[in-house]
């Protein structure tokens, strides 16, 4: 069941606008290497790599495609939400190492599509792309202009889109021999169905182990065999005092220095961060002629609308586009955006041309743009300067306590060459705790430092080491406390809770015992419970992946429920306590009324199975041609978006 259940979370081809989209796992290991040098080349799909000279055959994969593929992902969220996310919140969610797969396995389908010889020709693109209904005009028949216009409206180039169908029509012959009807036994379907869809009724009684109030005190005897046969429960851990050198930007801050224009530079070129820059609600009407492009505004200087010149013209119902309200880098850089930007509000006098046709633009309303002035950000933009400066002056001072520890032969020493502050830390375990149990290690770098103290010597220094947020540190191991077994004297408060602990929890599941099998000879549920004190809960009907925690239903309970016949009881150990079960009522499927739900769920099936052959023969071709990422080209390609 796991099984088929996982295989719903893969979606290895999607149709959307002739668009085929393949992803799955692209950080492979054995398939990757680190390249070096500058270029624009972020991956590249087999062929032979040559020192120097460079790669020979296999498919590259440009960073300008990954950036692009990254841009669509954004505008397809803004379409869909109607927000756009900043570069950085997308980065920070992956959507650039996703954009990054979506590339690289076209990139492989296309390799393979090269390997075995399938070529597409121009008139099957056509064919497919007139056959397409999103590009038919009201006489049903494919519409140029609509064609263009929903690309400009998807902004998808138009060169870019042909790519994708054709690689469409190839992956069809390329994984055409995978159907996706009837790879499902019927009858692994029916059993499978059933078993999800079944439903059932539980009465449910949840008993504590507070219910048992009262538990006597150990006896000396009773106490000392307890803590021998549980002495490894009561181990005192080893301990260790140790003192350490941080170094972080905070303390080279004093020494970054930003000039005022440097801060006035930062602000005119992030201008576009400090403000609401202008926004138009914007319609357009597409033509493939000037000509037709002036009848329409000289039928709306007439005194039609736009929607009706643009039909009297076209004859086209549907020729006028919604842009709605946009920025100007939500259109293509060129002319088309930078005209619509300079007009007033109303249709334009004249048409423009862009590569796309002959517009004639009507603007609907104007969002003047808010800049937010600089007296306001400039303290904001000058610590941020100085964080980004500060890195490198953190180095400096690295380097500087390196070269001092190796002079002066010891950490304490170079630390105070320096000045730099030494910090004591007083016995504590791995964990960071006193022996009271209290964290005395906390804050940045907390774990790397306790890491480093338990693997240095014992009056030695640690190497010098960096934490995961750019910090660098040395520890120098003070003392070492070994662990050992206690005496009873020591910790005989722990071992007395955990004695009496243990003692309710063996009376309060004799209780339990004691309750099931009542119910197990025919008494009443909701009167056993009624005799300890409890109450009888009924559930609502639950599938064997829900719960119903409010009624005592908990995953683990749920799953003993649907082991039990009608009349049944079991109690299952949750927490501090257990949940008696009865299964009141099984209700199972009609496939027959559920006809056609069960249909769905086949067809899901198959789709299921036919994905998973698909993603293995994907995985077969990534294996075979091998995938070579160039890490330092994609990270410098999103640096400024990554996460801090």
């Amino acid at each position: 069941m796991n099984r088929f259940r996982k295989y719903a979370g893969y979606i290895i081809m999607t149709l959307l606008l002739g668009t085929l989209i393949v992803s799955f796992a692209l950080w492979g290991i054995g398939d990757m290497l680190r390249m070096g040098g500058r270029n624009t080349e972020v991956a590249h799909v087999g062929g032979i790599h040559i020192p120097v000279y460079g790669w020979v055959g296999g498919t590259a994969v440009s960073i300008d495609e990954v950036r692009d593929r990254f841009n669509r992902q954004l505008d397809q969220i803004q379409r869909q939400t109607g927000q756009r996310p900043d570069t950085e919140q997308a980065a920070r969610y992956g959507l650039n190492v996703r954009a990054l797969e979506d590339v690289v396995q076209r990139a492989v389908i296309d390799t393979a599509m090269k390997d075995y010889g399938i070529v597409v020709g121009d008139d099957q693109v056509r064919d497919t792309i007139a056959q397409n209904p999103s590009f038919h005009g009201s006489n049903g028949k494919f519409d140029p202009v609509k064609y263009r216009n929903l690309l400009q409206q998807a902004r998808i180039n138009e060169a870019a889109y042909v790519a994708d169908v054709r690689r469409e029509i190839g992956s069809s012959e390329l994984f055409g021999t995978v159907r996706t009807e009837g790879l499902a036994p019927r009858v692994l379907r029916d059993d499978i169905f059933k078993m999800e869809s079944e439903k059932r009724v539980a009465e449910t009684v949840y008993v504590p182990d507070s219910i048992v109030a009262a538990v006597p005190k150990p006896t000396a005897d009773e106490l000392g065999k307890y803590f021998d046969a549980n002495k490894a429960r009561f181990q005192i851990p080893e301990y260790r005092s140790f003192s350490y050198v941080m170094m972080t930007n905070a303390d080279v801050m004093d020494q970054v220095t930003v000039t005022p224009e440097q801060v006035k530079q930062e602000y005119e070129s992030r201008a576009a961060e400090f403000g609401t820059p202008e926004k138009r609600d914007v319609d357009q009407a597409m033509t493939d002629s000037e000509d037709k492009a002036n009848a329409i505004i000289a039928a709306v200087k007439g005194g039609k609308s736009l929607e009706d010149a643009t039909k009297q013209v076209t004859g086209s119902t549907d020729g006028v586009i919604k842009l709605g309200s946009i920025q100007k880098k939500d259109l293509p850089a060129g002319v088309l955006a930078d005209d619509i930007f300079k007009l007033p509000e109303g249709v334009a006098s004249e048409p423009i041309k862009s590569p796309l046709g002959w517009h004639v633009v009507r603007i609907n309303k104007i969002e003047p743009g808010k800049l937010t002035p600089f007296d306001e950000v400039k303290d904001k933009l000058e610590k941020e300067l100085k964080n980004q400066l500060a890195p490198d002056q953190l180095i400096k001072l690295v380097n500087d306590f390196d070269r001092e520890m190796g002079k002066a032969g010891s950490m304490a020493d170079a630390a105070k060459a320096l000045g730099l502050k030494v910090h004591s830390v007083d016995n504590v375990d791995a964990r960071g705790q006193d022996p009271s149990g209290k964290q005395v290690v906390i804050g940045a770098g907390a774990a790397e430092l306790i890491k480093a103290a338990f693997s240095t010597r014992e009056g030695s220094d640690s190497d010098l080491l960096e934490t995961g947020k750019g910090e660098y540190f040395v520890v120098h191991t003070d003392r070492i406390t070994p662990s050992r077994a206690p005496v009873l004297s020591e910790v005989e408060t722990k071992v007395t809770e955990a004695w009496e602990a243990e003692q309710r929890k063996k009376l309060a599941n004799q209780k339990v015992k004691e309750a099931v099998e009542k119910a197990t000879s025919g008494s009443d549920l909701g009167a056993v419970a009624k005799d300890l004190g409890l109450e009888m809960r009924t559930t609502k009907a639950v599938t064997r992946f829900d719960a119903d925690t409010g009624n005592y239903l908990s995953p683990p309970v749920t799953q003993a429920l649907f082991k039990l016949a009608v009349g049944k009881v079991q109690a299952v150990r949750t927490g501090d306590g257990n949940v008696i079960v009865r299964t009141k009522e099984i209700q199972p499927v009609d496939l027959v009324k559920e006809k056609a739900q069960l249909d769905r769920f086949g067809g899901q099936l198959d789709t299921m199975i036919a994905n998973d052959l698909v993603a293995q023969l994907l995985a077969a071709l990534r294996a075979k041609y091998g995938v070579t990422v160039n890490e330092q080209v994609f990270q410098a390609a999103f640096q400024s978006q990554q996460p801090q």
